[in-house]
């Protein structure tokens, strides 16, 4: 891989038409390695970009003794060699998704499991998850909750309180991992559950592999099943629609999106309905989806993010160019991220003149005359991508530490060039 220190954005001149083959499912890729390690037969994962945050999660099952095998874009997992024993080391560089399913596995394992990472990765908080482990009966060594962080198990309890303010991935650990304990696992909620649909889509993707629960309420009951080996192919990857859906938005252009369709249970595809209100036409078909920009946008005016905060980056680098102010909603679970991504969005945007006023959990944008930036990322993929779009309406800009896109589209620039052709 070329590191590049920089990379310049050239303003898109005319409308384009392009078909997109998005990446693989992060969040539904990583979710089927972790269900697949638990698995007693062997699976095959199809559609599985080679992006860091895959490199990480399957590097860290081989450390654990799975059997993973790439064939082109096709992973075969293969379980049964499975170290339950003995003590073992695990790096997952900026995969926080990565991180949370595997403190959940190490849970079932007799010997000491140890996590750590990039910088970015050792500022995420994991308490609540550590706390429902030490609950469970699992011994916890942490950095006040963050990396390093070392869990040694096997865990005995079979029910547990939880806290899912501040991510849901906390929850969905927990619930990929309950239906290996012996006597099956109860989970409670004890708070509000942030990022709801993350948890619809670990549910639908435990359905899949033969794994039901039971809810009442705030409390998920998980019986213990197997998980069956399956042949899984992975979708495509609905925050990553939401830069080309975005970029389609902006330049009155058509982008058809052909590896994901409205049947998704990824929360992100409700960016659609946020283009559509800002004039674009969203025609969904078996086969894809067909996004075309508007002659001129409408405004958004207030909208509230919580059940799609990854896309909220891309909606505040759209902002500035809608006709009035846009005041974003919903957001607390940003200021743990890869980046901060309230106060990270807001320091760029002023940079480029923009006027932006933000608070724990909200941000407002403020159209104004623009200028040319040199746009940081902070090590975030989102940031990047989100800029990137930005940068094609503004001349000039430009996004520094370009390959951090890495982490979930590896061909996210060759995609964008598409767009000038």
């Amino acid at each position: 891989m070329r590191i590049e220190d920089s990379r310049e954005i050239r303003v898109i001149q005319r409308p384009f038409d392009i078909e997109v083959s998005l990446p693989g499912s992060k969040s539904v890729g990583l979710r089927q390695l972790a269900i697949s390690s638990l698995a007693r037969e062997p699976s095959v994962i199809q559609n599985l970009d080679r992006s860091s945050d895959i490199e990480a999660m399957t590097r860290a099952l081989g450390e654990l003794g799975v059997e993973v095998q790439r064939t082109g874009n096709s992973v075969h997992v293969d379980s049964t060699n499975f170290n339950f024993g003995s003590d073992v080391h695990l790096d997952l560089d900026m995969s926080g998704v990565s991180l949370r399913l595997l403190l959940a596995i190490s849970a079932l394992r007799k010997g000491s499991t140890t996590f750590d990472g990039h910088a970015s990765l050792r500022a995420r908080p994991n308490r609540h998850l550590l706390d429902a482990l030490e609950q469970l009966g699992c011994t916890v060594r942490s950095n006040d909750g963050r990396l390093p962080i070392s869990v040694s198990g096997p865990a005995v309890g079979d029910s547990v309180q939880l806290q899912t303010s501040v991510s849901s991935q906390y929850l969905s650990a927990l619930l990929l991992v309950a239906p290996v304990f012996k006597q099956g696992l109860c989970i409670e909620l004890i708070d509000e559950l942030t990022s709801a649909p993350y948890v619809e889509l670990t549910l639908n993707e435990m359905m899949q592999r033969g794994v039901s629960i039971q809810q009442d309420g705030n409390v998920l009951n998980v019986k213990p099943q197997i998980y069956s080996g399956s042949s899984i192919k992975v979708e495509g990857d609905a925050t990553a629609a939401t830069y080309f859906a975005a970029l389609a938005t902006l330049h009155n252009s058509t982008v058809r999106l052909t590896n994901l369709t409205s049947n998704t249970t990824q929360g992100d595809i409700e960016f659609l309905n946020v283009c559509e209100r800002l004039g674009a036409s969203v025609k969904h078909d078996p086969s894809g989806i067909t996004v075309s920009g508007p002659a001129q946008l409408n405004s958004l005016g207030e909208i509230c993010m919580i059940d799609m905060p990854d896309a909220a980056v891309t909606l505040m680098a759209l902002a500035p160019y809608l006709p009035d102010k846009t005041h974003i909603t919903g957001l607390a679970t940003l200021r743990h991220k890869e980046c901060d991504r309230i106060s990270c969005p807001a320091q760029e945007l002023q940079k480029a003149g923009i006027t932006t006023e933000e608070g724990p959990d909200h941000i407002t944008i403020i159209p104004s005359d623009m200028r040319p930036a040199r746009f940081d990322t902070y090590d975030d993929h989102r940031m990047a991508m989100s800029f990137a779009v930005f940068a094609t309406r503004t001349p000039g800009c430009s996004i520094q530490a370009p390959n951090c896109v890495e982490k979930t589209y590896s061909n996210f620039w060759t995609d964008l060039d598409r767009a000038y052709q």
